[in-house]
């Protein structure tokens, strides 16, 4: 079974949902979030590759770079053309303070942006694309963008698969040394960095495993209440959601 983490995301937290999206494919309204999240993303991408060209000086890490970058990445499907302008400066803020946090005085191009992975998990494969993997003193580091309006609570990010698989990803498949994994929460400007010597490759593995092998046996795809119920696009065919 060829897996993601977002493939494995959903399932956890529903499989009717799951389902709804991966098996049925039934197509959902796109999200001005999809549309936000993405232009960020981009932005952040354009801004951190083309080593060559910083280092023969063809391009500066300067602010100005990086909202233009902003500005040629934008996406406004989902929004009105007034609710675009209003979600553009929006995200201009954002990445202004970005930059005077994470860059001013202490940039570097990164090693890889969006870079494609995959590794086994005993029958299964999972891949997926990384935002960032930067080179820093004693290896590499994987970061994440985020743009959470709130920062998850810690346990909730300490159970999350995703930074553990990206971890396994970056060793297996680019068999690179990682010294830290990090989500950067872009609305907040705050940066969580995880210790990669918690990570038990096994472990991570083996739940991995577990979790496909009931995604592949799955019959019923019964509702899971999750803290995503109140914005599914299933919600009102769901007799879970709508029995609360």
């Amino acid at each position: 079974m060829r897996l993601s983490y977002s493939k494995l995301s959903a399932y956890e937290k529903c499989p009717y949902s799951y389902k709804k999206v991966y098996i049925d494919r039934v197509k959902t309204p796109y999200k001005k979030y999809f549309s936000f999240g993405h232009s960020l993303h981009a932005a952040l991408e354009d801004f951190y590759s083309g080593r060559l060209s910083y280092w023969l000086g063809l391009k500066k890490p300067s602010k100005e770079n990086l909202i233009s970058a902003l500005r040629r990445h934008w996406k406004s499907e989902g929004y009105s053309s007034e609710e675009s302008e209003r979600a553009f400066e929006e995200g201009r803020q954002i990445l202004e303070n970005y930059y005077e946090v994470f860059v001013r005085g202490d940039f570097s191009p990164a090693w890889r942006v969006e870079p494609q992975f995959s590794f086994s998990a005993g029958r299964h494969q999972v891949g997926g694309f990384i935002d960032r993997i930067h080179r820093n003193d004693g290896g590499f580091e994987i970061i994440d963008y985020k743009t959470h309006r709130q920062i998850p609570e810690k346990e909730t990010l300490e159970r999350d698969l995703q930074l553990p698989i990206y971890y396994i990803g970056c060793t297996e498949y680019f068999r690179k040394k990682i010294t830290a994994v990090s989500y950067i929460f872009l609305r907040h400007a705050k940066k969580v960095t995880y210790d990669v010597s918690r990570f038990d490759v096994g472990r991570i593995k083996q739940r991995v495993e577990m979790t496909a092998d009931r995604m592949a046996g799955e019959s019923d795809f019964r509702p899971r209440r999750n803290n995503y119920c109140g914005a599914c696009d299933f919600k009102n065919e769901c007799g879970l959601f709508n029995s609360a």
